[in-house]
């Protein structure tokens, strides 16, 4: 995947100062308290420096903007900048935790809301976020964020009188670019169709890509492919393995209600929820990629 472009960061960080006075009218409108996030910073960051950047448990808010519903974006808070904000909220001292993130639920929607007000303003159109999650957790990225190489982060103050903290938003380069209001070089998502197959050529970028290769898109359709979903990991040591007996509990690096990730031919492709149909489980999909991503992981397969 192409890198993204410095100019694209000094832009999105033009308008970082607008973005976050909104935030900070928002969430001191919506917790009854004064609120200020500010000195906002924005650089590139590695994905794959990430979880072990944020490998203890933070409070992740992930939510999508309804005209970009395939790319998730999140907003990073650690424990002690959770407990600062929750505290001043609820008037009292709190310990970091997925209840007390649900507590203090209005106010983080605030945030979202906020950026979406101050994007509304900046491109004279209307902004929506979806699909907000709040969970407390070590960092899982969303699909679309894990596979991209490169992440735009911006890191911002949060002052709340005494108290201060600090919340991280990552986003992909689509998601920059829409709120830039900027059309996205489609030069990479012209590339899976290139890998599927040797006879696949396709010209010009985007959606016109797509209908000219339907063609010899439809040759590979009925080809099997094999499904399946990971819970987890552990890693054992070989005497803890030999050890195992029936009834032994394997522990594994997921925690409940965390979202599954479904594999096709051994690539992630999307994450889910386990639901019960009948005697059957099943995966409801909340991540996933978009349809030339999809394609792109079948090629890397191939």
């Amino acid at each position: 995947m192409a890198s993204i472009p410095t100019e694209l960061v000094a832009q999105i960080q033009a308008v970082q100062d607008q973005i976050w006075q909104a935030v900070s009218q928002s969430v001191s409108e919506a917790g009854k308290i004064t609120a200020t996030f500010g000195e906002a910073q924005t650089a590139l960051t590695k994905s794959a420096d990430l979880p072990a950047e944020f490998a203890e448990p933070l409070l992740v808010v992930q939510f999508s903007f309804t005209d970009l519903p395939g790319n998730p974006q999140v907003l990073l808070m650690g424990a002690s900048s959770l407990e600062s904000l929750a505290g001043n909220i609820l008037n009292e001292e709190v310990t970091a935790s997925e209840n007390v993130a649900t507590d203090v639920r209005p106010s983080l929607e605030a945030i979202v809301q906020g950026i979406c007000l101050a994007i509304t303003n900046l491109r004279e159109s209307p902004f929506v976020a979806s699909g907000l999650t709040l969970r407390f957790q070590p960092l899982a990225l969303p699909v679309n964020l894990e596979q991209s190489e490169e992440l735009v982060r911006t890191q911002v103050k949060i002052t709340m009188g005494e108290d201060s903290g600090l919340i991280t938003w990552l986003a992909d380069s689509d998601t920059i670019h829409l709120v830039l209001g900027l059309q996205q070089v489609e030069e990479e998502r012209v590339a899976p169709f290139q890998q599927i197959e040797g006879g696949l050529s396709t010209q010009g970028a985007g959606r016109s890509s797509l209908g000219e290769g339907e063609g010899s898109i439809e040759l590979i359709l009925d080809i099997p492919l094999e499904i399946s979903v990971e819970l987890g990991r552990v890693k054992m040591l070989v005497k803890e393995v030999i050890e195992l007996s029936t009834g032994s509990i394997v522990e594994i690096d997921k925690a409940a209600g965390e979202p599954v990730d479904v594999m096709v031919n051994g690539r992630l492709v999307a994450r889910g929820e386990v639901v019960v149909i009948e005697d059957n489980f099943g995966v409801r999909i909340t991540e996933i990629l978009n349809p030339h991503e999809r394609l792109n992981r079948l090629g890397e397969v191939a």
